[in-house]
């Protein structure tokens, strides 16, 4: 990613157009209940923070790389001169949306659908550079956009589904994203690789298809609800008629657009008990860990860090670091800053 250098102007905003690269889209202004808010405190205090721009091919023009929702404010409330950020170099349309994704993730926070509508048209490039290759591509992807490994495949876990599905995400159902998401980690992942035989037959994007619809029509309500699932689909060949069992669930699941993870998953524990697990319990469980280690850490004079050795200290720092992924984890999922 290159280093920009920007002038502070003052440009009429009827020569900015709006980023089509944008993928807040439609969803500026209509879903954003603090749009309002924000023209108010423009008309009261005036611009504070200045939007960013490009310079257009064309003569005195200018294309909206950072502020959407300060533009429209602006036009609204009938103002026509804005202070702005122009970026000095010449950039191609590639390097604008990296651009525009590093200002909006480490700055204003793209939410996460939003993230892979922006790098969508860079990572179909990517797949033909790579050829499919998802390793290559999420280490290109975590280059181009300065974002850590784990939220760049979550990313992913999206980007792969079919088009007509990430379009309903974009423009109808922002909220689905989390759905997709945890069935193909919960469940395509997973039964791709224990039902190879059956995914020689059928079309994966079929079955993602037949999953999504699911929560699109209302049968499945909570993103998380595909965990159920999970279970099953892990079930593995040691206990072959649980595994056959195991694969009709799926079927079922694919072909009975009416049946719901719920009565899937209480046929099959009807069958096989052993794989029933209390979320409430393995919730109880991590807190019991973390109260065990906050007391281990209340206990510990973290003084003694300055003289102990370096390999010692070296394991805090990596204490910190999974503290602080499991927490990110959780932030994604419940969708908190």
């Amino acid at each position: 990613m290159p280093k920009f250098s920007f002038n502070l102007e003052n440009i009429e905003i009827s020569k900015i157009k709006r980023n089509p690269d944008n993928p807040r889209g439609a969803f500026v202004r209509d879903n954003d209940e603090n749009f309002q808010y924000l023209k108010r405190s423009i008309k009261e205090f005036g611009l504070l923070v200045p939007i960013v721009v490009r310079r257009s091919k064309e003569k005195d023009t200018y294309i909206l790389l950072d502020g959407e929702r300060r533009y429209w404010a602006l036009k609204e409330l009938g103002i026509k001169i804005t202070p702005a950020h122009i970026i000095n170099q010449e950039i191609d349309a590639d390097t604008g949306k990296t651009l525009m994704f590093h200002v909006h993730t480490n700055r204003v926070q793209w939410n996460a659908y939003q993230q892979c509508k922006a790098i969508e048209p860079i990572y179909e490039e990517l797949k033909e550079k790579h050829n499919g290759n998802e390793i290559n591509i999420a280490k290109e992807l975590i280059l181009l956009t300065g974002t850590n490994k784990r939220t760049i495949n979550s990313r992913l876990s999206f980007l792969r589904w079919p088009e007509e599905i990430k379009n309903k995400v974009y423009n109808e159902k922002p909220e689905l994203y989390y759905s997709v998401v945890e069935i193909e980690n919960q469940i395509i992942v997973p039964a791709s690789k224990n039902f190879p035989e059956y995914f020689e037959k059928v079309e994966i994007n079929d079955v993602r298809r037949s999953l999504f619809n699911k929560y699109y029509e209302g049968i499945v309500h909570a993103a998380i609800e595909a965990r159920k699932i999970s279970p099953i689909v892990k079930s593995t060949r040691e206990n072959m008629k649980m595994h056959k069992d195991a694969l009709n669930t799926l079927k079922k699941l694919v072909m009975d657009a009416s049946y719901s993870f719920d009565a899937a998953k209480e046929d099959f524990v009807a069958e096989y008990p052993i794989i029933e697990e209390d979320p409430i319990k393995s919730i109880n469980k991590i807190l019991t860990q973390f109260n065990k280690l906050n007391k281990l850490l209340e206990n510990f004079d973290l003084q003694l860090l300055e003289y102990t050795k370096k390999s010692y200290r070296q394991k805090f720092i990596v204490l910190v670091a999974e503290l602080q992924s499991f927490i990110t984890r959780i932030q994604e999922v419940l969708e908190i800053d």
